[in-house]
């Protein structure tokens, strides 16, 4: 089922007792009323229909007393300040609308103030016709003293209520199951997984300090009725997502409860009186169709409402890194050697990567935090950067801005600006952003290098884990310093935007270790993974491309992190043409080139540049292969890209490793039935035309002889 809306988003409220507020995005009804001095999510429902208030009749009961719902707390939101839980004792100051930065979309705000501490709290909801709604709190302190935030989580309360569903079901399995992603560990991204949920709370999180490589996403999926719950938190610091499923109580229902919100040791923000403090943002929606309907709708809504613009003329760019056969033991000359092959290959911006600063004698990562060019390039990076744009390249630079090397001139000049967990300075450079003068040393550094060199992309690395972050004294307390820490990163890359507009900015994380909405929506697109190695790499670019669109993910290929070491050229290269196209290493020298090989690189870049770029950024996303087990997998992965206006499409057949059948039979899934298709087999270079009807229908068989081999069906209407 394609997912397929008209954009509809519209906000009613019903001001008079008890005051009731509805969303409303595409066929999605998100519905709330505060009962009692209560804010209470009533329902959801995924048809566009408003369920009647006769049949509401049980809510203002179970939001007090929840005997009938296993107990579980219908709270929209959850809020705890100065050790005082605030689930309840609100009253209504008004409901309004508010108009959005995105046009099209809708935005209500509804103020709440507490009768039992200084406070009031604006919830801010917004729609914008995907099926998706965003959700995040303003708190203000309006007393005279300051206030302690312990726990929030700006989105709570009943997801689901399913009647009868052990006749639904046709027996006792679980009525919901989750997916996510199970992995938590570098190089392990994307592993997407599906878990039946117990009659026990489950609990996904992150406590590395940064959002992870698991990545704050979830799918639900209720396997009585068939439809799909998505969300995310755009959080990049520890994250948690709890979710409690019953469906043993006294009546025939299932119910499930749910929270999600930023964790960490409190208090996780002193709000000072008069202060504003805004959450996380929360995205979440409720989607009648299929796995690949839900993620089309997430992915239009991340497109629409979340995610960077485009920067004009600069979309999705190939990218040649120099790293590879280079690395930090650089030179002028092998540099601009490295310029030469990427011009070779096509290429259209070249990054200079880790190294570029410190000494012959020192480290990349000891001396991180200086950004000063040394004796390796002793006619520093100017000249490099003027042979790349005078054969026709972009240019760009890698910074671990965040970090201070422990050799680093800062660090020892700085020794306020590093991180103290429990009063003791880290020894893993650890930056305490906390502080408004290491905030601005980095703004103004990474200001003035940026000018210095008229960069064409940043790049941004974050090669450590901060954990639990640290404590800082404030008014009194010891403030946990992770929130305050993401305000201040959070400013700052959006400063450098608002500053530097045309200025690609690339996220990375030790690979794929900050992939939350919070830092990828102020990033053009994100590196999500170190891990290039087949079979392992498809896992990962499939996972991905759930919590992701396709063209912000960036995939690399060539003798870089060990990516050239398995599976035949054209799978490495065509793995990384599922996402955003990076290539490192071609070969080691001048005179060293093998045509045939260049050939074939340089063939899948211009498939890149001239088929599949075009429309990968509105491209509809079907995994055909959801679920991709093992950390070196075996079987099969393939996944189906299909553009807006249904004219072109392309589809990936990767068999993984080890023994198995060496036959496919693919049933496409988003051409159009009434269309004809013209059929490229990038292995051979044959076509042929085939309906719509008989692509979706009777399908095609896809023969790979051999693990660890590829085919690229390339169709074009016809």
């Amino acid at each position: 089922m394609d997912a397929k809306t008209t954009g509809f988003a519209k906000i009613y409220f019903r001001p008079q007792d008890p005051p009731r507020m509805r969303y409303t995005s595409g066929l999605t009804i998100y519905d709330e009323a505060l009962l009692g001095g209560r804010l209470i999510g009533r329902y959801w429902a995924g048809t566009g229909f408003v369920e009647p208030e006769v049949s509401l009749q049980w809510v203002p009961r179970a939001a007090h007393t929840p005997l009938d719902i296993a107990g579980l707390d219908m709270a929209a939101f959850q809020l705890e300040l100065d050790g005082q839980s605030l689930h309840f004792g609100w009253e209504m100051v008004g409901m309004r609308e508010e108009s959005p930065e995105r046009p099209g979309n809708r935005r209500a705000v509804v103020e709440l103030c507490s009768t039992i501490r200084p406070v009031t709290v604006q919830v801010h909801t917004e729609v914008d016709g995907t099926g998706l709604i965003t959700r995040w709190l303003a708190i203000t302190n309006t007393g005279s003293a300051p206030a302690a935030l312990g726990a929030v989580w700006p989105l709570s309360g009943l997801l689901a209520r399913v009647k009868d569903w052990k006749a639904l079901m046709g027996g006792d399995a679980p009525v919901f199951s989750v997916g996510y992603m199970a992995e938590r560990f570098w190089n392990n991204e994307g592993a997407f997984e599906w878990q039946p949920l117990p009659s026990t709370p489950l609990r996904l999180e992150s406590r590395t300090g940064k959002s992870g490589w698991s990545t704050p996403f979830f799918v639900l999926k209720n396997e009585a009725t068939g439809e799909h719950i998505v969300g995310g938190l755009a959080w990049s610091g520890n994250w948690a997502i709890e979710l409690t499923c019953d469906q043993r109580l006294p009546t025939p229902e299932a119910v499930l409860g749910f929270r999600i919100g930023p964790t960490n040791p409190a208090p996780q923000r002193i709000i000072a009186p008069g202060e504003r403090v805004e959450t996380p943002q929360v995205h979440l929606g409720l989607i009648q169709g299929d796995f690949d309907a839900t993620i089309q709708a997430w992915h239009r809504h991340l497109r629409q409402s979340v995610l960077r613009p485009k920067v004009l003329g600069r979309e999705g760019l190939v990218v040649y890194n120099h790293w590879s056969y280079v690395k930090h033991l650089m030179s002028e000359e092998q540099l601009k050697f490295e310029i030469d092959v990427a011009v070779e290959l096509g290429a259209e911006l070249f990054i200079v990567d880790a190294g570029w600063f410190g000494g012959t004698n020192s480290n990349w990562w000891t001396v991180a935090g200086d950004w000063v060019v040394g004796d390796r390039l002793p006619n520093g990076l100017e000249p490099v950067f003027a042979y790349a744009r005078q054969k026709g390249l972009l240019c760009g630079l890698w910074f671990d801005l965040e970090r201070l090397g422990s050799e680093s001139r800062t660090a020892h000049e700085h020794p306020e600006w590093l991180l103290k967990r429990y009063g003791i300075a880290t020894d893993s450079g650890d930056m305490d952003l906390t502080n408004p003068e290491a905030v601005a040393h980095l703004e103004n550094t990474l200001v003035r290098i940026i000018e210095k060199y008229k960069l064409e992309l940043f790049r941004l690395d974050f090669n450590t884990c901060p954990l639990e972050g640290g404590q800082v004294a404030r008014d009194g307390y010891q403030e946990n310093t992770t929130w305050r820490y993401y305000e201040a990163v959070y400013g700052l890359y959006d400063h450098i935007r608002a500053r530097f507009p045309n200025m690609i900015m690339e996220n990375c994380s030790s690979g794929g270790g900050r992939t939350d909405l919070g830092l990828v929506s102020r990033f053009t697109h994100t590196w999500v993974t170190d891990w290039q190695l087949a079979p392992r790499t498809l896992r990962i670019v499939n996972g991905m491309t759930m919590a992701l669109p396709p063209e912000r993910i960036d995939r690399n290929a060539g003798v870089g992190q060990d990516s050239h070491v398995r599976a035949d050229l054209d799978f490495q290269l065509r793995s990384c043409l599922f996402g955003h196209l990076t290539l490192t290493g071609i070969y080691p020298g001048p005179g060293e080139g093998n045509p045939e090989h260049v050939g074939r690189i340089r063939h899948a870049v211009s498939l890149y540049k001239e088929f599949i770029r075009p429309f990968l950024a509105t491209c509809r996303v079907y995994h055909h292969t959801p679920v991709i087990r093992g950390r070196e997998p075996q079987g099969w992965a393939v996944l189906e890209y299909v553009a807006d206006d249904d004219a072109r499409a392309m589809v990936g057949v990767f068999r993984l490793a080890g023994p198995g059948e060496d036959l496919y039979h693919l049933r496409l899934r988003g051409v159009d039935l009434a269309r004809n298709y013209r059929v490229t087999f990038d292995n051979s270079g044959q076509s042929a035309v085939m309906s719509g009807l008989a692509l979706r229908n009777e399908g095609l068989v896809v023969r790979l002889a051999r693990p660890l081999t590829s085919e690229l069906l390339l169709l074009t209407s016809c």
